[in-house]
């Protein structure tokens, strides 16, 4: 039984037409019959009525004559129709039964094919039919957290298969236009965050030269580095701009690995990160021979290393301390004497736009750890956050 179910739900709608029409045939046939049956039924019953006194006066009156014992001779044959023994309503009876059991052919035949489509519509057409109409309406609202779902295997079941496949395409492109947005906002708020570093580091040397140039106070070789620094930042900035202009989210920045010795990677963080802590004490500290030889890509490094130190800055009291170290592989470790990653913020400070309940400053985007842990990542390292020494542990690993 459950076979002969499965193979009907997989007929065609063609095939369990012409199965519904034929089934239609057979019944308007056997009604047909049966309704001709019952009129002539009662026609036989007026009939009985008065066939004894039909065959009676037929006896009586009705004479076959043979002479010769030949058929050609003397015939006498008794014409008077049985019917007219019948009563005035007899006969109207009769004659409405005659025409009653031709004239319900057709009706049986019409009523059977109107019974057959209402039944074939129902059976076959209303369900998927609303559930595609439904399935149209949660579209047209931009609603696409909903499935179609019919399991026949007829043409309706295929129809509403390509529906539900439709239906989670757009649902996946509706889903990765909202990651690209959010992408777009990541990077945006990526971008604006990191300008602010360099913006910091030039408003620093521009302050200072500020001061000190008017009076004298500062001889030419310090002017001359001092601008030395600003113009290698406006690069940075140029370069910056730039690639984050043709970037779709922060995952796409390239990581151009190349050699550089690790004096001249303190150098360079010592001269960005400085302006960073003005208000706080920032302690370098080297683990590594100066002449150590190493592959990194120096911008990424200079943009994580700004990132943590601004960061720890932030939050410390009163000291920042920096440490580099060039072995097993290159790693930046700042270590700030503020209050320390909390339990949540241990889980969750990598992720973008978080921001702890407590974080001073109303121009924080909450990108920082985030932005560092993917360049980390993509440079082929890692970043790990802890708490020692009374305060917040961020180490960088290239």
């Amino acid at each position: 039984m459950d076979t002969v179910k499965k193979k009907m739900r997989a007929t065609s709608l063609k095939r369990a037409f012409i199965l519904y029409f034929v089934a239609c045939l057979l019944v308007a046939v056997f009604l047909s019959a049966a309704s001709l049956g019952l009129c002539q039924f009662g026609q036989s019953m007026l009939y009985k009525k008065y066939q004894a006194q039909y065959n009676a006066e037929i006896g009586q009156q009705g004479q076959v004559i043979l002479e010769n014992s030949e058929l050609g001779g003397k015939l006498q044959i008794y014409t008077r129709d049985i019917r007219s023994f019948y009563t005035g309503f007899e006969e109207g009876l009769d004659k409405a039964l005659d025409i009653l059991g031709i004239a319900l052919v057709p009706v049986w035949f019409a009523v059977c094919i109107g019974a057959t489509g209402a039944l074939f519509y129902r059976r076959k057409l209303q369900k998927p039919l609303a559930i595609l109409d439904a399935a149209a309406d949660n579209i047209a609202e931009n609603n696409l957290d909903f499935t179609v779902s019919y399991d026949k295997g007829d043409e309706m079941g295929r129809l509403c298969r390509s529906f539900e496949k439709m239906r989670a395409a757009l649902q996946e492109n509706h889903l990765e236009m909202w990651r690209q947005l959010e992408e777009r906002r990541r990077l945006n708020a990526a971008f604006s965050h990191d300008l602010r570093t360099p913006l910091t580091v030039l408003k620093g040397q521009t302050e200072m030269l500020l001061k000190y140039i008017p009076d004298g106070r500062m001889p030419t070789q310090k002017v001359v580095s001092a601008v030395g620094a600003m113009k290698a930042h406006v690069d940075r900035l140029e370069s910056y701009v730039a690639t984050m202009s043709s970037l779709q989210k922060l995952e796409d920045i390239a990581v151009d690995k190349r050699p550089v010795t690790f004096g001249e990677v303190k150098k360079w963080i010592a001269e960005s990160c400085g302006p960073l802590c003005r208000e706080k004490e920032l302690v370098l500290e080297t683990a590594g021979p100066q002449e150590e030889t190493m592959l990194l890509d120096l911008p990424v490094v200079l943009q994580v290393a700004e990132n943590l130190i601004a960061n720890a800055a932030r939050y410390a009291h009163s000291r920042v301390t920096v440490t580099l170290a060039c072995a097993p592989c290159f790693s930046i470790t700042v270590a700030d004497d503020g209050p320390g990653f909390g339990k949540e913020a241990m889980e969750k400070a990598t992720a973008p736009f978080y921001r702890a309940e407590d974080t001073p400053g109303g121009q924080h985007f909450g990108m920082g750890l985030h932005i560092c842990r993917v360049l980390c990542e993509k440079h082929g390292g890692f970043l790990r956050l802890s708490n020692g020494g009374g305060g917040a542990v961020v180490r960088a690993v290239f």
